[in-house]
Protein backbone atom coordinates (compact mmCIF):
# COMPACT_ATOMS: atom_id res chain seq x y z
CA UNK A 1 0.00 0.00 0.00
CA UNK A 2 1.55 2.84 -1.44
CA UNK A 3 1.76 6.23 1.27
CA UNK A 4 -1.89 8.65 1.57
CA UNK A 5 0.27 11.72 2.39
CA UNK A 6 2.89 11.25 -0.25
CA UNK A 7 1.93 8.07 -2.58
CA UNK A 8 5.62 6.93 -1.78
CA UNK A 9 5.29 2.87 -2.19
CA UNK A 10 8.40 2.19 -0.38
CA UNK A 11 8.19 1.75 3.55
CA UNK A 12 9.41 -0.45 6.42
CA UNK A 13 8.16 -2.03 9.47
CA UNK A 14 7.27 0.07 12.60
CA UNK A 15 7.46 -0.38 16.23
CA UNK A 16 4.06 1.09 16.35
CA UNK A 17 0.95 -0.94 16.52
CA UNK A 18 -2.78 -1.36 18.34
CA UNK A 19 -4.93 -4.08 19.13
CA UNK A 20 -8.98 -3.18 19.04
CA UNK A 21 -11.62 -6.43 19.03
CA UNK A 22 -8.34 -8.90 19.38
CA UNK A 23 -7.19 -7.78 15.67
CA UNK A 24 -3.55 -6.36 15.54
CA UNK A 25 -3.59 -3.30 13.47
CA UNK A 26 0.55 -2.64 12.30
CA UNK A 27 1.95 0.95 11.34
CA UNK A 28 4.58 1.48 8.67
CA UNK A 29 6.88 4.11 8.06
CA UNK A 30 6.91 5.57 4.62
CA UNK A 31 10.67 6.36 3.70
CA UNK A 32 9.44 8.98 1.24
CA UNK A 33 8.45 11.55 4.24
CA UNK A 34 9.00 9.66 7.17
CA UNK A 35 5.02 9.43 8.11
CA UNK A 36 3.55 6.54 9.52
CA UNK A 37 0.10 5.19 8.26
CA UNK A 38 -1.71 1.72 9.09
CA UNK A 39 -1.61 -0.95 6.62
CA UNK A 40 -3.81 -2.62 5.67
CA UNK A 41 -6.15 0.04 6.79
CA UNK A 42 -9.40 -0.89 8.80
CA UNK A 43 -12.00 -2.91 6.91
CA UNK A 44 -15.80 -0.44 6.26
CA UNK A 45 -17.11 -2.68 9.25
CA UNK A 46 -14.55 -2.12 11.43
CA UNK A 47 -15.19 1.64 10.69
CA UNK A 48 -18.45 1.46 12.01
CA UNK A 49 -17.25 -0.84 14.95
CA UNK A 50 -14.94 2.11 15.79
CA UNK A 51 -16.99 5.26 15.34
CA UNK A 52 -19.93 3.88 16.96
CA UNK A 53 -21.63 5.18 20.53
CA UNK A 54 -17.68 3.97 22.19
CA UNK A 55 -16.14 6.42 20.11
CA UNK A 56 -17.38 9.73 21.99
CA UNK A 57 -16.99 7.34 25.35
CA UNK A 58 -13.34 6.51 24.31
CA UNK A 59 -12.39 9.88 24.81
CA UNK A 60 -15.07 11.65 26.89
CA UNK A 61 -14.50 9.12 29.37
CA UNK A 62 -11.09 10.24 30.43
CA UNK A 63 -12.03 13.92 30.12
CA UNK A 64 -10.12 16.11 32.49
CA UNK A 65 -9.88 19.98 33.06
CA UNK A 66 -6.13 19.28 33.26
CA UNK A 67 -5.79 18.14 29.84
CA UNK A 68 -5.87 21.40 27.31
CA UNK A 69 -8.13 21.19 23.49
CA UNK A 70 -5.33 21.16 21.02
CA UNK A 71 -7.15 23.10 18.28
CA UNK A 72 -6.63 26.60 17.52
CA UNK A 73 -10.17 27.77 16.61
CA UNK A 74 -8.56 31.51 16.83
CA UNK A 75 -6.58 31.30 13.71
CA UNK A 76 -9.18 30.20 11.34
CA UNK A 77 -11.48 33.10 12.84
CA UNK A 78 -8.29 35.00 11.82
CA UNK A 79 -8.44 34.14 7.95
CA UNK A 80 -11.86 34.67 7.83
CA UNK A 81 -11.52 38.22 9.39
CA UNK A 82 -9.09 38.87 6.57
CA UNK A 83 -11.43 37.32 3.92
CA UNK A 84 -14.68 39.45 4.08
CA UNK A 85 -17.48 37.38 4.35
CA UNK A 86 -18.99 34.29 2.43
CA UNK A 87 -19.81 30.56 3.34
CA UNK A 88 -18.17 28.93 5.32
CA UNK A 89 -18.37 25.00 5.80
CA UNK A 90 -16.68 23.52 8.50
CA UNK A 91 -16.39 19.18 7.61
CA UNK A 92 -16.46 17.47 10.82
CA UNK A 93 -17.99 20.07 12.65
CA UNK A 94 -18.63 17.85 15.71
CA UNK A 95 -20.92 20.05 18.10
CA UNK A 96 -20.41 22.98 16.19
CA UNK A 97 -18.51 25.58 18.55
CA UNK A 98 -16.35 26.99 15.10
CA UNK A 99 -20.14 27.35 13.10
CA UNK A 100 -21.73 29.30 15.68
CA UNK A 101 -17.90 31.82 16.10
CA UNK A 102 -18.08 31.99 12.47
CA UNK A 103 -21.59 33.63 12.32
CA UNK A 104 -20.53 36.24 14.78
CA UNK A 105 -17.96 37.09 12.58
CA UNK A 106 -20.30 37.57 9.60
CA UNK A 107 -19.80 34.28 7.59
CA UNK A 108 -22.81 32.04 6.34
CA UNK A 109 -21.87 28.56 8.42
CA UNK A 110 -22.34 25.02 7.11
CA UNK A 111 -21.53 22.27 8.86
CA UNK A 112 -20.75 18.44 7.35
CA UNK A 113 -20.67 15.64 10.15
CA UNK A 114 -20.51 11.93 9.48
CA UNK A 115 -23.24 10.77 11.87
CA UNK A 116 -26.62 11.24 10.53
CA UNK A 117 -27.67 11.78 13.97
CA UNK A 118 -24.96 13.97 15.22
CA UNK A 119 -25.83 16.30 12.32
CA UNK A 120 -29.08 16.29 13.30
CA UNK A 121 -28.87 17.16 16.57
CA UNK A 122 -26.08 20.16 15.49
CA UNK A 123 -28.61 21.85 13.30
CA UNK A 124 -31.74 21.42 15.60
CA UNK A 125 -29.78 23.30 18.19
CA UNK A 126 -28.01 25.99 16.17
CA UNK A 127 -29.97 27.00 13.75
CA UNK A 128 -27.22 26.63 11.32
CA UNK A 129 -27.22 23.80 7.90
CA UNK A 130 -25.41 20.42 8.80
CA UNK A 131 -25.00 18.14 6.66
CA UNK A 132 -24.12 14.58 6.94
CA UNK A 133 -21.00 13.46 4.81
CA UNK A 134 -23.13 11.44 2.24
CA UNK A 135 -25.74 14.42 1.53
CA UNK A 136 -21.95 16.50 1.02
CA UNK A 137 -20.66 13.68 -1.51
CA UNK A 138 -23.48 14.42 -3.02
CA UNK A 139 -23.68 17.63 -4.04
CA UNK A 140 -23.60 18.72 -7.99
CA UNK A 141 -22.11 22.17 -6.54
CA UNK A 142 -19.13 24.10 -4.91
CA UNK A 143 -20.62 25.28 -1.77
CA UNK A 144 -17.88 26.84 0.55
CA UNK A 145 -15.68 30.15 -0.05
CA UNK A 146 -13.80 28.38 2.91
CA UNK A 147 -13.55 24.92 3.94
CA UNK A 148 -12.39 23.70 7.37
CA UNK A 149 -10.54 20.53 8.02
CA UNK A 150 -10.47 20.30 11.80
CA UNK A 151 -8.65 16.82 13.22
CA UNK A 152 -10.00 15.43 10.03
CA UNK A 153 -7.30 13.65 8.17
CA UNK A 154 -5.56 11.64 9.67
CA UNK A 155 -9.15 9.69 10.13
CA UNK A 156 -9.15 9.25 6.31
CA UNK A 157 -8.86 5.90 5.00
CA UNK A 158 -9.45 6.07 1.28
CA UNK A 159 -7.59 9.58 0.88
CA UNK A 160 -7.59 9.20 -3.00
CA UNK A 161 -11.01 8.96 -3.47
CA UNK A 162 -11.87 11.09 0.20
CA UNK A 163 -9.75 14.19 -0.29
CA UNK A 164 -10.95 14.88 -3.92
CA UNK A 165 -14.52 14.89 -2.60
CA UNK A 166 -13.84 17.19 0.18
CA UNK A 167 -11.98 19.51 -1.76
CA UNK A 168 -14.64 19.69 -4.47
CA UNK A 169 -16.72 21.55 -2.07
CA UNK A 170 -14.67 24.34 -2.20
CA UNK A 171 -15.31 27.50 -4.51
CA UNK A 172 -12.96 27.61 -7.44
CA UNK A 173 -10.20 29.98 -5.94
CA UNK A 174 -11.39 29.24 -2.08
CA UNK A 175 -9.52 28.89 0.46
CA UNK A 176 -8.73 25.42 2.49
CA UNK A 177 -8.27 25.82 6.10
CA UNK A 178 -7.07 22.60 7.85
CA UNK A 179 -5.37 21.98 11.19
CA UNK A 180 -4.65 18.09 13.26
CA UNK A 181 -1.79 16.24 14.71
CA UNK A 182 1.66 15.40 13.21
CA UNK A 183 1.96 12.04 15.32
CA UNK A 184 4.88 10.75 13.09
CA UNK A 185 6.76 14.55 12.99
CA UNK A 186 9.77 15.39 15.57
CA UNK A 187 9.70 16.95 18.94
CA UNK A 188 11.66 15.70 21.98
CA UNK A 189 8.79 13.99 23.62
CA UNK A 190 7.82 11.44 20.85
CA UNK A 191 10.99 10.37 20.58
CA UNK A 192 11.30 9.76 24.22
CA UNK A 193 7.58 7.66 23.64
CA UNK A 194 9.39 6.37 21.04
CA UNK A 195 12.39 4.80 22.97
CA UNK A 196 9.80 3.58 25.31
CA UNK A 197 8.23 1.81 23.04
CA UNK A 198 11.33 -0.38 21.40
CA UNK A 199 12.73 -0.72 25.07
CA UNK A 200 9.23 -2.28 26.03
CA UNK A 201 8.30 -4.54 22.73
CA UNK A 202 5.84 -6.72 24.42
CA UNK A 203 3.62 -3.65 25.54
CA UNK A 204 0.40 -3.68 23.28
CA UNK A 205 -1.65 -0.66 23.23
CA UNK A 206 -5.51 -1.42 23.61
CA UNK A 207 -7.48 1.14 21.10
CA UNK A 208 -8.53 1.27 17.84
CA UNK A 209 -6.73 2.84 14.77
CA UNK A 210 -8.90 6.25 14.91
CA UNK A 211 -5.57 7.82 13.50
CA UNK A 212 -4.35 5.86 10.41
CA UNK A 213 -2.06 8.21 9.44
CA UNK A 214 0.82 9.61 11.87
CA UNK A 215 1.72 12.35 9.37
CA UNK A 216 5.46 14.43 9.56
CA UNK A 217 5.44 17.94 8.94
CA UNK A 218 6.77 16.90 5.00
CA UNK A 219 4.45 14.26 4.41
CA UNK A 220 1.35 16.99 5.45
CA UNK A 221 3.14 19.46 3.32
CA UNK A 222 3.17 17.21 0.25
CA UNK A 223 -0.22 15.82 0.26
CA UNK A 224 -1.41 19.60 -0.06
CA UNK A 225 0.88 20.03 -2.87
CA UNK A 226 -0.56 16.45 -4.76
CA UNK A 227 -4.00 17.89 -4.23
CA UNK A 228 -2.99 21.25 -6.46
CA UNK A 229 -3.46 23.48 -3.38
CA UNK A 230 -0.98 26.54 -3.34
CA UNK A 231 0.50 27.37 0.24
CA UNK A 232 -0.27 30.26 2.01
CA UNK A 233 0.66 29.92 5.62
CA UNK A 234 1.76 26.74 6.76
CA UNK A 235 2.60 26.64 10.80
CA UNK A 236 4.29 24.42 13.47
CA UNK A 237 3.34 24.59 17.62
CA UNK A 238 3.84 22.01 20.19
CA UNK A 239 0.67 21.37 22.30
CA UNK A 240 0.30 19.85 25.62
CA UNK A 241 -1.79 16.78 25.35
CA UNK A 242 -1.94 13.86 25.84
CA UNK A 243 0.31 15.24 28.97
CA UNK A 244 -0.92 17.36 31.56
CA UNK A 245 -1.29 20.87 30.92
CA UNK A 246 -0.58 22.10 34.49
CA UNK A 247 1.20 19.88 37.51
CA UNK A 248 -0.97 19.93 40.53
CA UNK A 249 -0.36 18.61 44.13
CA UNK A 250 -1.22 15.54 43.78
CA UNK A 251 0.47 14.85 40.92
CA UNK A 252 3.61 15.00 42.63
CA UNK A 253 2.68 11.66 44.34
CA UNK A 254 2.08 9.80 40.83
CA UNK A 255 5.27 9.79 38.89
CA UNK A 256 3.72 8.88 35.51
CA UNK A 257 1.73 12.40 35.32
CA UNK A 258 5.27 14.27 36.73
CA UNK A 259 6.98 12.22 34.12
CA UNK A 260 4.38 12.94 31.33
CA UNK A 261 4.62 16.89 32.60
CA UNK A 262 7.95 17.48 32.43
CA UNK A 263 9.20 15.76 29.38
CA UNK A 264 6.63 17.59 27.71
CA UNK A 265 7.35 20.76 29.00
CA UNK A 266 11.14 20.78 27.79
CA UNK A 267 9.76 19.60 24.77
CA UNK A 268 7.62 22.45 23.82
CA UNK A 269 10.27 24.78 25.11
CA UNK A 270 12.95 22.70 22.79
CA UNK A 271 10.52 22.94 19.43
CA UNK A 272 10.42 26.76 20.32
CA UNK A 273 14.03 26.90 19.51
CA UNK A 274 13.14 25.05 15.85
CA UNK A 275 9.55 26.29 15.09
CA UNK A 276 9.76 25.71 11.62
CA UNK A 277 10.34 21.59 11.80
CA UNK A 278 9.90 20.47 15.13
CA UNK A 279 6.30 20.19 17.13
CA UNK A 280 3.39 18.09 17.30
CA UNK A 281 0.61 20.56 15.46
CA UNK A 282 0.41 22.08 12.43
CA UNK A 283 -1.87 25.18 11.04
CA UNK A 284 -2.13 25.22 7.23
CA UNK A 285 -4.06 27.89 4.75
CA UNK A 286 -4.10 27.46 0.74
CA UNK A 287 -5.98 28.62 -2.38
CA UNK A 288 -7.71 25.74 -4.65
CA UNK A 289 -7.01 26.62 -8.06
CA UNK A 290 -9.51 29.13 -9.58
Amino acid sequence: MACPLCASDKYRKSAFSCIFQEIEFRYVECLGCGSLYCSPMPEPAMLQEMYGPRYEGAFSDGASDNLEDPKQPDKCIEWLRKHGVGTFLDYGCGTGPLLEAAAKAGWRPVGVELDRDVAHAVEERTGFRVLTAEEADSSERHIADILHLGDVLEHLTEMENQLPRILRLIKPGGLLLAQGPLEGNFNFFLACCGLSRRLRPWHQTEMAPYHVLMATRRGQQFLFRRFGLSELEYSLHEAAWPAPSRLRLGDVARPKQATLFALRRLSVGLSALNSKKWGNRYFYAGRVAA
